[in-house]
């Protein structure tokens, strides 16, 4: 069987990350170190600087979930006035 990829926490990539930014350690040093190849190394650090850089620009990770909340909201009260609806109609047979 081939081998099992290897799972990195958040923590784990944040501070590899950071000590390749601040110059503490080379990208290829930092592979050699922690077993990690250089062109991983090299997509965590472009996705740390764009989050920052999109951050920075004003969006906003929870923008999205005020949204799914209003929409959950808005699904909740369809489903009750149907709720409501059946229950009427179930009295009005009887």
């Amino acid at each position: 069987m081939g081998k099992q990829r290897k799972t990195w926490s958040t923590d784990v990539k944040e501070a590899i990350v950071l000590s390749v930014l601040r110059g503490e350690l080379g990208v290829a040093e930092a592979a050699r170190q922690h077993g990690a190849n250089e062109s991983l190394i090299h997509t965590w650090k472009t996705q740390f600087l764009e989050a920052g850089r999109a951050r920075l620009a004003g969006d906003r990770q929870d923008q999205g979930v005020t949204t799914l909340e209003r929409e959950n909201d808005r699904l909740k009260r369809i489903v009750a006035e149907k709720e409501l609806e059946l229950d009427i109609s179930r009295k009005v047979r009887l």
